[in-house]
């Protein structure tokens, strides 16, 4: 782990997991699907996006767990924090920090990050 790896990880409250499952993230706003989700916790997630977002942009998100279109989305409100590009075709890592969950969606991310 880089220590630039270690400072981020240090900084969180809790350790994010990486999700086995294809989950989209969505734009609730927009409807633009603007990543698949890379890793999770209770309090931030990361995605891989094909497009840049702009440090402290403040979104509302949507999860959608793409095995079964029958399951309802995580809604959730997040600040993006940081974007990186990927150096591979033009992709970005995105993080950002959960600023609103309902206690409903929580439990599923809990689920998510648990899995």
């Amino acid at each position: 782990m880089s220590t630039n790896e270690k400072s981020i990880q240090d900084g969180r409250g809790s350790n994010r997991v990486e999700v086995s499952e294809l989950i989209h993230v969505v734009n609730r706003r927009s409807g633009e699907n603007i990543g698949q989700l890379v890793n999770i916790s209770e309090q931030g997630l990361m995605i891989l996006g094909d497009s840049a977002l702009p440090d402290y942009s403040i979104l509302q998100l949507q999860l959608i767990l793409a095995a079964d279109s029958e399951i309802e989305p995580i809604n959730i409100g997040a600040e993006s924090l940081w974007c990186n590009s990927s150096g591979d075709g033009g992709q970005h890592w995105i993080g950002f920090y959960i600023i609103d969950v309902s206690d409903k969606d929580l439990e599923r991310i809990r689920y998510i990050s648990n899995s």
